[in-house]
């Protein structure tokens, strides 16, 4: 092409020259120029490849140059020239094939063609096609003339399972349509269900039934004197008789005097101390002079005592005793109405107490309802992680410390409209333990919270729902949820040895005492710091009906002093209080066990005597043991592997040391 040119032109006739050589001819095929082969280098040529993976056209390629393009060949900087099509311009046509051998032989014969049979038939979602052929965007590194072709084959498809063919005569039917009436009926149900809750009884009214008096007896007719037949001289005889004299009082026995039962007073005629029926010569026993009668509290104060140190008398019994009181009513009534199903406070004061008219039985279905549903908090307790609560926090988690506890009674007390106060103060509950010998008395401080409501008659009543629901074992953080009525049942004073208010006009004592000093709430019923008091097991006690106040002695510490005589005993939280009825059944028989060096296995046991209502044991000083040994109180539950309930005391002290038995603590002391 060089040899074309003719020479001596400018460069840019040159280059005019050289473009219009170019015109229809692809970049690959264009003949270099060879006398400037720096400018025009010969490109190099391409190998074609096949079945290239197919790229992204839009996507950015590190190959690519300037402005996402491709790369070109490139000599020294310089792009091959364009292809430039002029219009009008008539290309060469192609040229002309090679004429075609003439060949003698015969065509060679198709083979034979399968039969349509043995094609499957396929679904519409597939074809049948041999040969599918795609061509692929700019592969990376190329000008845009590579193709890449991919074949699918029949065989293939093989192992794809497809749908069964569409039958639409085998569809089922389709449901009647609802009318216009229904649709609007469902709507109104669904709009009815979306209701909030609306207050409603779940049980009736519980009725107190009340016993007719029975009919009054008869009047008894006057009393006929027999008439007898008398004869004619008597009756002469007969009425020179005295008048009837009314029969003599029989003689009292000296037993009857004394023995702390109660005198029954006697009308006397003034300044002699003579009965007025008493009257000398009318054949009547001469008169005893009452005003010698000897002073019964004096006698008293002779006899000698079975403790030589002093003890705390016994609390009076409660007139209003609340102890041996049905509360089976409103306990059962309480347990139906689980938390989670409770929408508001208003909703369920309204519930709890709509049975009961007494305000007592109201505040015990509260009380009774808090131990089912609330649970104490231990976790936060023991991580020192306790927040200030409020009552409808209390309902909606379920958990709760004695202050969430009050205030949750407080307010479902207010809504039902009975009077009650959250009392903070002191509490000798979970922590705490008694002052050792010499260690001083601490600042008053406040621990815990309980309520004090107003019940029947307008009494104040002080109670402790979270000790009523159940207790707590730092030790291993754990909660035991376990019913405790008697923080609702226990009087005042009784309530006031575990619980110090810091308002010290919230004791409500019945003893005519306003209240107590912080010295003597912190020593105890011992008095003093160099004595601790006995170890009573209250689980025990509650479940049996023993008072935990009336175990004697009262001290932890038993002094081993020679000729003394120790009297054990206890006795029933009340006089009305019936094992049967108000506990799990007839008493068991209890025990005493103490060191004795010449019994078997170093153990003696003694069963206490019992009226039903008390227990006692008198024992020698000096059989207890020696210092540092313990003397127990048990219960005999089992004999022989049966219940011990109603075994009398003959019968469990012939049992003892022949049949097994199996015992539960009640108390415990030490002898020093």
């Amino acid at each position: 092409m060089a040899a074309d040119l003719p020479q001596g032109q400018s460069i840019q006739a040159r280059i005019a020259a050289l473009n219009l050589g170019h015109v229809g001819r692809a970049p690959i095929t264009a003949t270099p120029i060879e006398d400037e082969p720096a400018l025009r280098p010969l490109p190099v040529p391409r190998r074609q490849t096949a079945n290239l993976p197919a790229t992204l056209s839009n996507g950015h390629d590190v190959n690519n140059g300037i402005g996402n393009e491709p790369n070109g060949i490139r000599q020294n900087g310089v792009l091959p020239p364009p292809t430039i099509n002029r219009t009008g311009e008539k290309k060469a046509p192609p040229p002309a094939l090679p004429p075609r051998k003439q060949s003698s032989q015969p065509s060679p014969a198709l083979p034979p063609r399968r039969p349509s049979d043995s094609l499957q038939r396929r679904g519409s979602a597939a074809s049948i096609s041999s040969t599918v052929s795609s061509i692929s965007v700019v592969s990376v590194g190329t000008n845009g003339t590579a193709r890449t072709t991919a074949s699918r084959t029949p065989s293939m498809d093989a192992g794809r399972k497809l749908a069964p063919v569409f039958d639409q005569a085998t569809l089922p039917p389709l449901p009647p349509k609802r009318t216009p009436e229904q649709v609007e009926k469902r709507y109104q149900d669904i709009e009815r269900s979306r209701m909030g809750l609306t207050p409603t009884k779940s049980t009736p009214n519980v009725t107190t039934v009340e016993v007719a008096a029975p009919p009054s007896l008869p009047s008894r007719p006057p009393q006929r004197t027999p008439q007898t037949p008398m004869r004619k001289d008597a009756s002469d005889a007969a009425k020179k008789l005295p008048p009837e004299q009314a029969p003599a009082m029989p003689v009292r026995s000296a037993l009857s005097f004394g023995m702390n039962k109660p005198q029954e007073p006697c009308a006397t005629n003034g300044a002699n101390g003579l009965t007025a029926s008493a009257r000398p010569g009318n054949g009547a026993p001469p008169p005893i002079p009452v005003s010698s009668k000897p002073d019964l509290s004096s006698i008293q104060t002779t006899k000698p005592k079975p403790d030589s140190y002093p003890q705390p008398p016994f609390q009076p019994v409660s007139a209003a005793c609340l102890t041996c009181r049905d509360f089976s009513a409103p306990d059962n009534h309480a347990a139906k109405f689980p938390r989670e199903t409770v929408p508001s406070i208003d909703w369920l004061a309204s519930q709890l107490i709509s049975p009961f008219t007494s305000p007592t039985d109201q505040a015990r279905a509260i009380f009774t309802w808090l131990h089912h549903n609330i649970a104490y908090d231990i976790v936060s307790f023991c991580n020192n992680a306790v927040k200030p609560s409020t009552p409808a926090n209390t309902l909606g988690t379920g958990l709760a410390v004695c202050e969430g506890y009050a205030g949750l009674f407080t307010a479902i007390a207010s809504k039902a409209g009975l009077e009650s106060l959250v009392v903070s103060g002191h509490g000798k509950g979970a922590g705490f333990s008694p002052l050792q010998p010499g260690q001083p008395i601490p600042a008053e401080y406040s621990t815990h919270a309980w309520n004090a409501v107003k019940i029947d008659d307008g009494e104040w009543k002080l109670i402790d729902a979270c000790w009523g629901a159940g207790h707590v074992c730092i030790r291993e953080q754990q909660y035991t949820k376990k019913f405790a009525p008697r923080f609702f049942t226990m009087g005042n004073n009784e309530f006031g040895l575990r619980h110090f208010p810091t308002n010290k006009s919230l004791f409500y004592r019945t003893d005519g005492r306003a209240q107590i000093p912080w010295e003597e709430y912190i020593l105890g019923p011992q008095g003093s710091s160099a004595a601790l008091p006995v170890t009573v097991y209250p689980g025990v006690a509650e479940d049996e009906g023993i008072a935990e106040t009336s175990v004697r002695p009262s001290k932890f510490h038993i002094p081993t002093l020679p000729h003394m005589i120790i009297q054990f005993r206890f006795r029933k939280v009340c006089e009305h209080w019936d094992p049967v009825r108000n506990g799990p059944g007839r008493p068991y028989p209890y025990i005493l066990r103490i060191h004795n060096p010449d019994a078997r296995n170093g153990n003696e046991y003694k069963v206490l005597d019992t009226d039903g209502k008390s227990w006692w044991l008198d024992v020698e000083n000096r059989l207890l043991g020696q210092k540092g040994d313990s003397v127990d109180l048990y219960t005999v539950t089992t004999v022989d592997g049966r219940s011990a309930r109603g075994m009398d005391v003959e019968e469990c002290r012939r049992a003892m040391g022949r049949k097994a038995m199996s015992f539960e603590g009640l108390a415990q002391w030490e002898l020093v």
